[in-house]
């Protein structure tokens, strides 16, 4: 069914119009890494300013010491270290043309298309800029602290980087408490650095869904087959797990060992040393509140207009943003080997 696009009240607006429509909605549907994140807007021109406080900690109070500061007591004056990390906001475009006959002529289905396309795409463009910001994370193992605070105890400065090796494979130089053969035991081990770093909240998992470790393939194919067996029982019928059976309709696990998985295919390329080796891996995150910003400067735009000669529409999505990491207390990297 084809709409002619034509009166005295603007109808050959409806065209454009259905498509800034439809792009918003498929923007706004999306279900991405950037929900996980902060979203914020920029604090100075396109930056947003992200203020770092070392920890002031309570020490034991002896009011009859002199050893302190203040000479009467042995209380301390903590002078902590602040620094300040920024997050820049930059442009992002994506500019098409069709020919005016189809605002003129052509159903509305196309408009859907073209909008929804634009919309899912700006979507998946703020994924690949916070899946970015993931190299931004402590690239290697190990936590880093503080030196010892007030009460005599650590606290965590960066998150070490976790390792998730090929399925099957046998750690020759892991580091204790980062270094995992299953997915399943990177989460315990994600879970387990949280607490020891004495994070809030559950950590979220960001893995890959296109990866390939030269044994099972990617990481999303290694957590069905560890939950589910494989996913079919071996003598007949269907032996699929409710964990498995979550991770098949909706991509991702809610909670999983208290973190929740996430699966992604824009996941940046670097070249990491994984169990004392350099090879190339794909670098994920796992993280909680605060350590993300998205910050938006323009959310989506949609513009349209007539090229020189009348028989073109231009039609651009603009888009102004960016992500970064805030705290590296808050989040580490995730080195997955690939074959």
């Amino acid at each position: 069914m084809a709409y002619v696009l034509g009166g005295p009240n603007n109808e050959a607006d409806g065209f454009t119009t259905a498509i800034a429509s439809f792009a918003l909605r498929a923007m706004h549907e999306s279900i991405g890494l950037v929900n996980m994140t902060n979203v914020v807007t920029p604090t100075q021109g396109n930056e947003f300013l992200v203020p770092n406080f070392a920890p002031i900690t309570y020490q034991d109070y002896n009011a009859n010491s002199t050893s302190g500061t203040w000479g009467t007591g042995d209380a301390n004056v903590q002078n902590p270290a602040l620094g300040q990390g920024s997050i820049t906001a930059s442009p992002a475009v994506a500019s098409t043309a069709f020919d005016i006959f189809y605002g003129w002529t052509t159903s509305f289905q196309l408009a859907a298309t073209l909008g929804g396309e634009l919309g899912e795409s700006f979507a998946e463009k703020v994924d690949q800029r916070v899946t970015a910001a993931f190299l931004q994370f402590k690239a290697t193992p190990g936590n880093t602290y503080y030196p010892t605070s007030a009460d005599g105890f650590d606290r965590v400065l960066e998150l070490g980087a976790m390792e998730l090796l090929p399925s099957g494979a046998t750690a020759g130089n892991a580091t204790a408490g980062f270094t995992a053969v299953e997915v399943l035991e990177l989460a315990r081990l994600v879970k387990q650095n949280f607490k020891v770093a004495r994070m809030p909240g559950a950590p979220v998992i960001v893995l890959d869904s296109n990866g390939n470790d030269g044994v099972v393939g990617s990481s999303l194919t290694r957590l069905l087959g560890e939950l589910t067996g494989g996913a079919v029982s071996q003598s007949g019928g269907s032996n699929l797990s409710a964990l498995g059976n979550e991770l098949l309709q909706s991509g991702k696990i809610e909670s999983v060992y208290g973190c929740q998985i996430m699966f992604t295919t824009f996941l940046q390329t670097a070249t990491r040393d994984v169990d004392g080796v350099s090879v190339s891996a794909l670098v994920g995150a796992y993280f909680g509140d605060s350590a993300l910003f998205t910050v938006m400067k323009e959310g989506l735009q949609i513009k349209t207009g007539e090229t020189p000669g009348g028989l073109q529409m231009w039609l651009t999505g603009i888009g102004y943003f960016g992500s970064g990491v805030g705290d590296l207390r808050r989040g580490g990297a995730i080195n997955i080997q690939q074959a």
